[in-house]
């Protein structure tokens, strides 16, 4: 018996025993992990401070040099390829790229910063490159059928000739369910918060604050919003094409053809006031622009619009509004701009093969000034080429495209000039903060955390206005890659000019495609030396 008591209490020591080392590894490992992801944040967020502050003074050096507060240069502190950065010493000559924002600038591409054993990633993506949504309810009805139209056209181009493309059916409904989520019904019988976004004048409509709340809609799921990687290619997702925030102010249309837009709906809702109450949507198939579109019928708005020049002013839109960057925009967006019968598909293929080809001149200039564009001043460190790429300086560049030069419309020419720009001011800064755990096999923790901010000249000096402030992210994003095939055919080169340790910055990347290649493909281009 004594024997037999001395096992059982035996067991239940080392039972106890056991469970007090498991439960404090668990707490140690929660502690650790706590830690872990607090000081990712933290180095988050000290970058972000870095990224907005370097935003302000690039803005500040342009202005010393007078080149306007169009192109940002570096958006990590740096200065802009070819310019002053904000020096005493001026260029000898001024640099173009400086005027714009395009590929030229040090933002374009993502980049990392190691802090011990945590690489915190930085990529600013401008949101000038996307279709703005709240074109759907601008006060011109005409343009608002006219953006609608446009968003289904990108809905339809988005992912297309893929196992994710979207039907034009599809599109059809989505883009009906995107313009239909504004309207709430009966807000006076429903409590709720007062919203920048509230219109006294148009009552029925409630515009979106935050672009995720799409996910809320049944045809949207996080396949169609987020970005996805699959066989060494990036399937662009709404959050890639979509954007609320390049417009701060409503719209508020052509105060004349809006108010004979009312007047002849008047008309109709009175010469059917005994019959079904419906009127007829119109189609507009015009240019960029509130009254740019030609007169296409009247449709049945709801609620009835004031026009906003009957007692002032009506205030313009802040910022580039709804004008697309040429220099950055994806395909799916330069695509839904207009229809292919008026700008064909062979003219969007050309504007962006254009912007990726390699500026001769460019390269040639740098060579003659002594700068190799083979980064090797840093020992035995191959960092790569430094590839200066063909920018449009404004939008009347297209004209170097032959293919849009040829087109035989003039006016459908400038309706898509009217509706580009090549300049940016709002920003989307994605930040990512990565921890291996084992390099071999993959094993990492991520972190992701984005800062929408808006850029402007305040009296003189650069301010950054935080549109959406630090907040967390889940879902993937990656940066979009023209000419996908050629790139993917050109990435064995990339790495062949690198050394083994700018091969891993590059493929532990969160922002690059590289991150998400699979193990037989990033075998095939890493290279270790």
């Amino acid at each position: 018996m004594a024997l037999v008591l001395t096992l059982i209490f035996s067991i239940l020591l080392y039972i106890l025993v056991a469970e007090l080392v498991v439960s404090s590894r668990m707490v140690r490992s929660t502690g650790e992990n706590d830690a872990l992801l607090a000081r990712m944040r933290n180095l988050m967020v000290y970058q972000l401070g870095d990224v907005e502050q370097g935003l302000v003074d690039d803005l500040a050096g342009q202005m010393d040099q007078g080149g306007g507060s169009g192109g940002l240069g570096s958006a990590l502190g740096g200065a802009a390829p070819g310019g002053a950065g904000g020096g005493e010493e001026a260029a000898p000559e001024e640099d173009p790229s400086t005027k714009c924002d395009s590929s030229r600038d040090s933002w374009f591409q993502p980049v990392g910063n190691a802090d011990e054993d945590i690489t915190t990633y930085v990529w600013v993506e401008d949101e000038n490159r996307k279709f703005n949504l709240l074109s759907l309810w601008s006060y011109d009805e005409e343009f608002a059928e006219f953006s609608r139209d446009r968003l289904v056209r990108l809905l339809d181009s988005l992912r297309e000739d893929t196992e994710f493309d979207l039907s034009t059916g599809d599109a059809e409904r989505i883009a009906m369910e995107i313009k239909d989520w504004a309207k709430r019904p009966d807000l006076d019988a429903i409590p709720r918060p007062k919203l920048k976004s509230d219109d006294e004048k148009r009552r029925d409509i409630t515009l979106p604050m935050h672009l995720d709340e799409l996910m809320l809609l049944p045809s949207i799921k996080e396949d169609l919003f987020y970005d996805k990687v699959l066989d060494g290619k990036v399937y662009l997702g709404l959050e890639s094409v979509l954007t609320i925030w390049t417009s701060l102010v409503t719209d508020p249309g052509d105060p004349e053809k809006v108010a004979r837009q009312q007047a002849k709906q008047a008309i109709n809702e009175s010469a059917q006031s005994g019959g079904s109450g419906q009127g007829n949507g119109g189609q507009g198939s015009g240019g960029q622009g509130s009254g740019s579109t030609p007169s296409a019928g009247t449709g049945k708005q709801g609620g009835g619009l004031a026009s906003p020049a009957e007692n002032e002013p009506p205030p313009q839109p802040e910022g580039l509004g709804i004008h697309v960057n040429v220099n950055t925009a994806t395909r799916p967006v330069l695509r839904a701009l207009f229809p292919p019968d008026k700008i064909p598909d062979r003219v969007i293929d050309a504007i962006i093969r254009y912007r990726n080809e390699v500026d001769e001149e460019e390269q040639a200039k740098l060579e003659e000034e002594g700068q190799s564009t083979d980064v090797t001043d840093f020992g035995d460190l191959q960092l790569g080429s430094d590839q200066k790429y063909k920018f449009f300086e404004t939008v009347d560049d297209l004209e170097k495209v032959e293919d849009f030069a040829n087109l035989p419309d003039p006016q459908v020419k400038a309706d898509f000039q009217a509706a580009l720009t090549t300049k940016s001011d709002v920003f989307t800064i994605h930040l990512a903060s990565l921890y291996k755990r084992n390099e071999e096999n993959r094993v990492y923790v991520l972190r992701r955390a984005r800062s929408v901010v808006l850029r402007v000249d305040d009296n003189g000096t650069g301010a950054i206005v935080p549109l959406v402030p630090f907040e967390e992210r889940t879902g993937l994003r990656v940066q979009p890659v023209d000419l996908q095939e050629e790139r993917a055919a050109e990435r064995s080169l990339i790495y062949a000019n690198m050394d083994q340790f700018s091969q891993e910055e590059r493929a532990w990347n969160p922002f690059l495609i590289d991150f998400y290649l699979p193990k037989h493909m990033r075998d095939e281009f890493y290279q270790p030396r």
